[in-house]
């Protein structure tokens, strides 16, 4: 499962959340888009919920700097022009 997002108001952990329940599955492979300024609580918990991560757009320079410190193996950096081959 690949999630991608708009501007997260809701909470990008609360949307994944959701998805993973409604359709079954156990964690999505890549959750990509804008976090809307999520917290570390929040990027902490996303990373339970998916094996990769692309924080993009109104994520912030912040939370892109978080992923890629403490979870390296998740961070996938994106920007306008990336392709990401799944």
């Amino acid at each position: 499962m690949v999630i991608i997002v708009g501007c997260s108001h809701p909470g990008v952990d609360r949307l994944t959340e959701t998805l993973l329940d409604v359709s079954g599955y156990e964690k999505a492979h890549l959750v990509i888009g804008g976090f809307h300024y999520p917290s570390r609580r929040t990027l902490d918990k996303l990373t339970r919920m998916t094996e990769f991560i692309a924080p993009a757009h109104c994520s912030g320079d912040e939370a892109k700097v978080y992923v890629r410190k403490n979870y390296p193996g998740k961070f996938v950096e994106v920007k306008t022009g990336t392709i990401i081959e799944l």
